[in-house]
């Protein structure tokens, strides 16, 4: 069925969103996602799985900190 409007595909809308993020001035990239990380944070801090959510992050944290190591000893930074 066709319909009369148009809907934007996933594709699309992502395309236009990095055409607008990139336009921004480096200040206001930052801005962007400083407002992102405090959006997470603020629904984390809701969230009645809030301690789950904090720790899990904490580990994927502490992941990353050792994968990070272990290439530099590897590879001898």
């Amino acid at each position: 069925m066709k319909l009369p409007i148009h809907f934007s595909s996933d594709a699309e809308v992502i395309t236009e969103e990095v055409v607008r993020f990139r336009s921004l001035s480096p200040e206001a990239r930052m801005r962007s996602i400083r407002g992102l990380l405090a959006a997470g944070s603020l629904v984390i801090d809701r969230s009645p799985k809030s301690a789950f959510l904090r720790d899990y992050t904490q580990q994927q944290e502490d992941a990353a900190r050792q994968a990070i190591k272990e290439f530099v000893a590897r590879h001898g930074c």
